[in-house]
């Protein structure tokens, strides 16, 4: 069983109290907001103020921050304001990964790491009994839209089985090209989070909130 957590850069910014109010009644369980520098990804999304904006039209979910940035330390006293229940970082963003776990902790935030499709899990070794949880990559990050990579499903079961093979309590997030029907075969694979935007909620001719429950009804099995 899985979870569906919205991101909502997919969202439409003209109608987005709409678009919330649809994810809440179509069972969505969290909010994904990415922040980007323009520099650890050519882009930039939603501002922290924007955050902060959503965090008060819709507190009945927890939102979560996935920082694509170059240096997450210089987000810290911006995340301590905002307060988010969940924040994650790039993997290879800092190589103090251990302490900014630590901050985010400090500020009552629940810390997450993020792991590229370009990235092998070993990576994470050291971080992985420190952290919540693990947002996998399904696409390299940076842009809405991309198609899923098949070859996440194998990490997915991998890191679902280290997991379980150390005794961690850790969830598994995966982010990235997911639909209606590759979604399911992550839930299966062991994720506990999926993130779903243009392919999932956003986009879909039955609507926000038909499209939400679909993917919810499929995915939660």
């Amino acid at each position: 069983m899985a979870i569906l957590n919205p991101t909502l850069a997919c969202a439409d910014p003209l109608h987005l109290a709409d678009d919330l109010d649809r994810l809440v009644a179509g069972g969505a369980a969290m909010l994904h907001i990415d922040v980007m520098d323009g520099h650890y990804v050519p882009n930039f999304c939603l501002s922290f103020d924007q955050a902060a904006a959503i965090k008060r039209y819709c507190p009945q979910l927890p939102m979560d921050i996935h920082l694509m940035v170059d240096a997450p330390f210089a987000w810290l006293e911006r995340l301590r304001v905002l307060a988010p229940e969940y924040a994650a970082f790039q993997a290879d963003s800092t190589s103090f990964g251990v302490r900014f776990v630590q901050e985010l902790r400090m500020a009552g935030i629940r810390p997450g790491v993020v792991l590229n499709p370009s990235q092998p899990l070993e990576v994470l070794d050291e971080l992985l009994p420190l952290v919540d949880y693990v947002l996998l990559m399904g696409v390299e990050p940076g842009f809405s839209g991309q198609q899923f990579l098949p070859r996440t499903l194998e990490r997915l079961r991998k890191l679902d089985a280290l997991r379980k093979e150390r005794g961690l309590k850790l969830s598994i997030m995966v982010d990235g090209g997911i639909d209606h029907e590759n979604g399911p075969l992550c839930a299966q694979a062991g994720a506990d989070i999926l993130v779903g935007g243009a392919f999932v909620c956003f986009g879909q001719p039955d609507g926000v909130e038909a499209a939400s429950r679909r993917f919810v009804e499929a995915v939660g099995r």
